[in-house]
């Protein structure tokens, strides 16, 4: 939806634009509409009540109030938006560059900025005006002086978080200058805030008039002003109503028309805002309702009217109609979002399904083909839009729901275990025991021990972002499981992590289900994944059921092309040599001396010809702060080749991505490319030669930028092609992706995950890249879609002569990409190995990653 649009569907632009636009038109015609001169004075007809001769009245010296208010609406609007701007523009260049650039310039503006808030406003604002004289210079002048403090803080804060975004670091890295980031990229995704505290800011400045007229510093008599007018009529508020309530009235209205607008255009220009209103999404027509018990709803997955975080909307159905824990599903049909006059497409077609009481379904497919859609449908948890009606859609007792990403799933504000009581309490809310506050806090430690998270009374202290992935991924199930659900419903619970942690949450999912007794309905599109956990699998593709049947019975003999395509996409491992001599140390100290299995020494000073050419690390050291994240690594990669970097989450896998793309300084050691040594800055033909493809396309493209933007931009910079034929490349750079060029006009959001992959590696091949640092380019992917992206990554490094350095947890991805392997952990590199480490690794550590990823039967 276009900028134009979202504001004419938002009621605070109309509301705000009407009544702004009505007080600029009767500031406007005020010579027109007053009906008499506003200076004009006469003793004898002073404090007259409003008349048909006097509509509002008139003041101690005759004046007619109503020509004076409408005059001094042209003062105070001219001067409350002239006295804004300056500040305005002074309060954003402060916060951006403050903010984009930190260290000794923030450290500077903070400075400035906590010495002009250590004074009071008012006593300030006066203090200026005293000395510069009162009148509309000393407004203007002490308020540039004083009111862009607001806007710095607010700005610097929202930059400094923008900074660390992925499509900032790869406009750095695309070598775009530090200007042209802050204007073209940083300084669009701040504006809709800026544009509200200025709406916000003139509001203040317009009380602010009124206050210094009301001292007698304002505007200066004769010239008509709602401050003189308020402080004139003091002396007359008890007897003589009228005098103080019109242009009190009139201050009133400019605040609210102001604030309305500022409120809206923020709306308007924030990329994805749309109009609230209850969603259409919701239980589909004929479900029954029953018993309903809190699961987690990550805070943005319920849709707008929807039932609030922390609760699961009625999916369950009156005890007796199915058995307790069973799921049936009959003709289960979802649409999008109708357009005029139009049915929605239909995203699920007739899908029917049974699950008995204790059994694991899993249901698996391409992204698109419906899989989550049909657990949404089964909680009423449908996107906004999206409507879903079914002859039956029945859950026996209580419902669980496990989302796919634990950070959005918990509340980042809020500590673990209040969320987990606030879930327990809920659940008393809906029929379960009543538990106090003692027994509501024994209750979630409980959780936590079930979910076999260590020491539960610190997890339950824990703010989410300081506990590990898999640990967020237990705390999720922990409240899935507050309600004492029958039914476990999980949406791609692993995706995100890495094997040891991935095996440690299905390892534990499994385990529930046996003590419990809880039936599981899986949703992945990791096939390997649900062959391990679920009894029953359901393949889907186009929104349809294309193949169901037991597990081991579909993998071994699938029916459907679709079933048969989706296997021969996984990739598969080797499987592990047993053990013959020794076997290798856990110790991770003897881990970090295990000699390399089967490939060239990576000492740097031992690297042959080739290596040198290509990326060389001697003893690189990188930290956060204090926070040593890589104590040394030492390494190469010789051009040409493709070499895997695997380790476990936390291990510096992608702080060393980083560092190589020039994205991270170093904190010591070397880093070299072609034999040429890369320092902390770069030259733009070094940026260029080094193009990192980040983890999360999502996060790397600019949300206000098209796709062809995004290629253009980083074309017209470097000067690659002259600029009429910049749209022809970006076209063949998509084509070279294979995409359609007619992607180059949407939006980020627009796009497919696979598509956005895609997109982010055309970014990185418009600069002509020699080394391609890919960091998890299939994460979030399903099979199919990771076929096809790392067979393009195959061909373009094949076409262009690419090196590359592919940064994964997925060790099925680097086995069948890469010729070489380097195993991290703990910051520490532990292994180096050819083909031989997938199944003899020299590591105690690598043959635990190995023995961690789910296989095919």
């Amino acid at each position: 939806m276009s900028a134009a649009r979202r504001a004419l569907t938002s009621p605070a632009f109309v509301a705000g634009a009407l009544l702004t636009l009505a007080l600029v038109a009767v500031a406007w015609a005020a010579p027109l509409l007053a009906p008499a001169d506003p200076a004009a004075q006469d003793l004898t007809g002073g404090l007259q009540p409003p008349s048909p001769e006097h509509w509002l009245g008139t003041d101690q010296l005759g004046r007619d109030v109503l020509s004076r208010i409408l005059f001094a609406a042209q003062t105070d609007l001219r001067l409350a938006v002239l006295a804004a701007l300056a500040p305005f523009v002074i309060g954003v260049a402060v916060g951006l560059i403050s903010g984009y650039f930190g260290g000794a310039v923030d450290w500077v503006a903070s400075r400035a900025t906590d010495t002009v808030i250590a004074f009071p406003f008012y006593v300030i604002v006066i203090a200026i005006v005293f000395a510069v004289g009162a009148g509309e210079r000393g407004i203007v002048l002490a308020f540039a002086l004083v009111g862009w403090v607001g806007y710095a803080r607010v700005l610097r804060a929202m930059t400094a978080a923008l900074r660390e975004t992925g499509w900032v670091q790869a406009a750095r890295g695309g070598g775009l200058s530090h200007a042209r980031i802050l204007v073209r990229h940083v300084l669009p995704n701040v504006l809709p805030q800026a544009i509200v505290l200025l709406a916000s800011e003139i509001v203040l400045i317009m009380v602010a008039i009124v206050t210094l007229g009301y001292l007698g510093l304002g505007i200066q008599p004769p010239t008509p002003d709602w401050g003189t007018m308020i402080a004139d009529s003091q002396q007359f508020i008890t007897t003589h109503w009228w005098l103080p309530a019109f242009p009190g009235l009139a201050v009133v209205l400019t605040g609210v028309a102001f604030s309305l607008l500022g409120d809206g255009v923020g709306d308007a220009l924030r990329v994805g805002g749309r109009r609230r209103g209850r969603a259409r999404g919701g239980r589909p027509r004929n479900a029954r309702r029953g018993t309903v018990l809190p699961g987690v709803v990550p805070s943005g997955a319920v849709p707008s009217g929807a039932m609030p975080p922390g609760a699961v909307p009625p999916g369950a159905v009156p005890s007796g109609a199915v058995p307790p824990g069973a799921v049936r599903v009959r003709g289960l049909r979802v649409h999008g979002a109708r357009a005029a006059g139009e049915a929605g497409r239909e995203l699920v077609s007739g899908v029917e399904l049974d699950v008995a009481p204790g059994g694991a379904l899993g249901i698996v497919g391409a992204s698109g083909s419906g899989k989550s859609l049909t657990l949404r449908a089964l909680l009423g948890l449908l996107p906004a839009g999206v409507d879903a009606s079914a002859r039956e859609l029945s859950v026996g007792g209580p419902v669980g729901m496990v989302f796919q990403d634990p950070l959005t799933a918990l509340d980042p504000l809020t500590r673990v275990g209040s969320q987990l009581r606030a879930a327990v309490q809920a659940a008393a809310a809906s029929g379960a025991p009543e538990r106090g506050r003692a027994a509501a806090d024994a209750r979630v430690r409980e959780l936590l021990a079930d979910v076999r998270l260590p020491d539960p009374a610190r997890i339950a202290r824990s703010y989410p972002h300081e506990l590990s992935g898999g640990q967020r991924q237990r705390a999720v199930i922990a409240l899935a499981l507050a309600g004492d659900p029958a039914v476990l419903l999980c949406d791609e619970p692993t995706t995100a992590l890495d094997v040891t942690v991935q095996r440690g949450v299905l390892e534990l999912l499994a385990e529930l289900r046996r003590e419990r007794g809880m039936t599981l309905v899986f949703v992945s599109h990791d096939v390997a994944v649900v062959s391990e956990l679920c009894d029953e699998l359901i393949v889907m593709s186009d929104g349809r059921i294309v193949e169901a049947g037991a597990t081991t019975e579909v993998l071994a003999a699938p029916r459907s092309g679709e079933a048969r395509a989706l296997l021969a996409a996984v990739p598969r491992l080797p499987a592990l040599a047993p053990l013959t001599g020794a076997q290798p140390s856990a110790d991770p100290a003897e881990d970090r001396a295990a000699p390399p299995s089967d490939a060239p020494s990576d000492a740097p000073g031992d690297a042959p010809g080739a290596e040198a050419s290509g990326l060389v690390l001697r003893d690189v050291r990188l930290r956060y702060g204090r926070t040593v994240v890589v104590p040394g690594a030492s390494f190469a990669v010789p051009r040409g080749q493709a070499v895997g970097l695997v380790g476990e989450s936390g291990s510096g896998k992608t702080s060393l991505a980083r560092a190589i793309a020039g994205q991270l300084p170093l904190a010591g050691g070397e880093l070299r490319w072609g034999g040429e040594r890369l320092g902390a800055r770069r030259s733009p033909e070094q940026l260029r030669a080094i193009q990192l493809m980040p983890q999360d396309p999502a996060s790397s493209l600019n949300p206000r930028m098209t796709v062809g933007q995004t290629l253009g931009e980083l074309l017209r910079v470097h000067r690659i092609v002259p600029r009429r034929a910049v749209a022809d490349r970006v076209a063949e750079l998509l084509m070279s992706v294979r995409l359609d060029p007619a992607l180059a006009a949407s939006h980020p959001h627009a796009l497919s995950g696979g598509q956005r992959q895609r997109v982010a590696l055309a970014r990185a091949l418009a600069l002509g890249p020699s080394l391609l640092v890919a960091d998890e380019p299939t994460s979030a992917l399903d099979v199919a879609v990771q076929a096809q992206v790392l067979e393009l990554l195959a061909e373009l490094r094949a076409e262009l002569g690419l090196t590359v350095l592919l940064v994964s947890h997925d060790l099925g991805v680097v086995h069948e990409f890469c010729e070489r392997v380097l195993v991290m952990r703990a910051g520490t590199l532990v292994e180096t190995a050819g083909p031989g480490f997938f199944t003899a690794p020299a590591s105690a550590y690598g043959r635990e990653l190995l023995a961690a990823v789910p296989r095919l039967p």
